[in-house]
């Protein structure tokens, strides 16, 4: 536990300055989205009046309907923002391992000669970016409720309605599937998320330990995983299974994956891999 805490500190403290760039840049393009849509609001509000349809706001509601958070959430730039916070985070995963593995005097070296466990190398890597994803979130959370209360006080009030965050995106947006409404959701997409990144780690770990060897060996297995899907759902189970049992016979599915390919890990990471 001392080594994994140690090593989850040290790859914060690597992390911090990509993050704090991600986290600012994201805050400044939701901060122009928000301007922005109201600017666009404000020009085609006053091309309304200038038109003489009507001059109450009554009218305008009756055409184009009540201002809500989610004008802001559907902007283009906010759209963006969490698009690229997703890919950055995908990018930091795996790059999180080969900055240790590339080089002359890899840092590897260093890391898996340290007295201990090595699978704590694979837990520190692994709850660094859990603590990424989950902070990221966080701070998401707290710039909903920062830009409902900018933005309601640009809008008129008579124009401007609240509505609960859960409901400031639709359901095919980035920010539903970032910050899913339900905690069904969340526990779903969350749990086949980090799957994704477990076997994703496996195949890191393969290339790693057995370098071209190894990235034939993880194709391969993407392939056995990918069509052992494909002939499992033309089996026609799924169409007899009611929606609640294909949603926890997913979550059993991806738990099953996340723990074997958890398991994999750390015997590529004891038995496999060298520096």
């Amino acid at each position: 536990m001392k080594k994994f805490m140690e090593l989850w500190t040290f790859e914060w403290n690597r992390a911090k300055r990509f993050y704090g760039f991600l986290l600012a840049f994201v805050t400044a393009l939701q901060a122009y989205a928000v301007f922005h849509e109201y600017h666009f609001w404000k020009n085609g509000y006053e091309n309304y009046r200038q038109q003489n349809y009507a001059a109450l706001p009554e009218q305008y509601l009756q055409d184009y309907g009540y201002l809500t958070l989610e004008n802001v959430t559907n902007n283009s730039f906010f759209v963006f923002s969490i698009m690229t916070a997703i890919f950055a985070l995908l990018f930091y995963a795996v790059f999180i391992w080969y900055q240790d593995w590339s080089g002359k005097n890899r840092f590897s070296f260093r890391l898996l000669s340290l007295p201990g466990n090595r699978f704590a190398v694979y837990a520190a890597k692994f709850a660094t970016i859990w603590l990424l994803i989950t902070g990221l979130q966080v701070w998401q959370i707290g710039l909903l409720y920062l830009e409902e209360l900018v933005f309601s006080g640009l809008i008129p009030a008579d124009i401007y309605r609240e509505i609960p965050l859960q409901m400031a995106s639709t359901s095919a947006s980035p920010l539903a599937l970032a910050l899913p409404s339900l905690f069904s959701n969340y526990l779903l997409f969350y749990t086949i998320g980090y799957t994704a990144l477990t076997l994703g780690y496996t195949f890191i770990l393969m290339h790693l330990s057995g370098r071209w060897k190894g990235v034939f060996l993880a194709a391969t297995l993407a392939i056995v995983l990918f069509a052992a899907m494909l002939l499992f759902l033309r089996t026609g189970i799924t169409t007899r299974l009611y929606a609640e049992e294909k949603y926890w016979m997913t979550i059993a599915v991806s738990l099953m994956l996340l723990l074997s390919g958890t398991w994999a890990n750390y015997r590529l990471l004891e038995k496999r891999i060298s520096v």
